[in-house]
């Protein structure tokens, strides 16, 4: 017997995630309503610069060793994928009452793609093949290096997390542009040349499409095209472990200063997060006491799970990436359990 949500899976809730696989829907036409055993499966992606922490989230994230991190660019080619559970504090208590054997989860799925380059629009680095993978995911989860170590490589020769998000979401934008430029010069039906038309518009002004006010119908017109400017984005600033513990709550305020600094950041559709990757990864390498000396001398709550099963709470739990970026991805589309 297997104990699991009423729906398992998630029910679109939201305009932007809705119109990505139905219709608008007339008052009068009820027939294509989704229901609420519907099974939608999501997909986030995992980008940013190269060597600024994606796979080593990405394992700390699948709490697994899946993608090869190492001190050089494009050390990841091919995407890695792992499914992601999503905490739900019902279902342990529906296993209990159902007396089952095994809880399964809502998941997501992450998608750890290769650094992104300036010039990626134009094809450099892995340009094409890495937009290509992005376009196929519904919410962008935007790794940006908020931590200083002259052991690792930056791209850029410095640390500057606001002029690292701005490279990335350039790129992604001038993508876009070309995307529609060329979706533009083919014959279209009248009601996506309009919204293409006015996407266009704004992409050359520097606005990514979530931010141009798109109405659910204009949405659906174009939701073959998969444009990256379209998906909400979440920013995860990536620090060490001392800004991530003993310095939280003044990071967390530098990380929303960054945020109003961020070109094309549409603060009420995007959302942020702290994460340390480094950290994350190495205790997950701990046994169980180590970890919890470890983190009783940091002043961090200590009551850790062995099996580390999903939870929404619980202090250290709400911290780790494997809890809060699945929540965040959760809570950004709209999406229920």
């Amino acid at each position: 017997l297997v104990a699991a949500p009423v729906a398992i899976g998630f029910t679109p809730s939201c305009s932007n995630l809705s119109t990505r696989y139905f219709p608008p829907i007339t008052s009068s036409d009820t027939s294509r309503r989704p229901t609420t055993n519907l099974h939608v499966k999501i997909k986030a992606a995992l980008v940013g610069l190269p060597n600024v922490g994606k796979s080593t989230l990405f394992n700390a994230i699948a709490q697994k060793s899946l993608a090869q991190a190492e001190n050089f660019p494009f050390c990841t080619i091919e995407p890695n994928r792992t499914p992601v559970p999503i905490p739900d504090p019902i279902l342990p208590l529906i296993q209990s009452v159902a007396k089952s054997t095994k809880a399964i989860y809502s998941t997501i799925e992450l998608v750890d793609v290769a650094g992104l380059v300036k010039g990626a629009s134009r094809g450099e680095g892995l340009g094409n093949r890495f937009l290509a993978t992005v376009r196929e995911c519904d919410v962008i989860v935007h790794v940006v290096r908020s931590y200083d170590d002259p052991d690792m490589i930056h791209v850029e020769g410095r640390i500057d997390p606001v002029f690292d998000a701005d490279v990335v979401n350039l790129e992604l934008l001038l993508a876009d542009q070309t995307h529609v430029e060329r979706r533009l010069e083919r014959r279209c039906e009248s009601e996506e040349q309009a919204t293409l038309g006015k996407i266009l518009k704004g992409l050359r002004a520097g606005r990514p499409a979530r931010a141009l006010g798109l109405t659910e119908e204009e949405i659906f017109s174009i939701k073959s095209m998969g444009l990256l400017s379209l998906k909400p984005v979440l920013y995860a600033f990536n620090v060490d472990e001392v800004d991530f513990f003993l310095n939280r709550g003044e990071q967390l305020e530098q990380v929303k200063g960054f945020m109003s600094q961020i070109d094309q950041c549409d603060m009420e559709m995007d959302s942020f997060c702290l994460v340390s990757a480094k950290l994350e990864s190495e205790l997950g390498l701990l046994s169980d006491a180590e970890r919890v000396e470890y983190l009783e001398s940091v002043g961090i709550d200590a009551d850790v799970d062995a099996d580390t099963t999903p939870s929404a709470d619980g202090s250290y739990n709400q911290m780790m990436s494997y809890n809060q970026l699945p929540l965040k991805i959760k809570n950004i589309l709209g999406l229920g359990l």
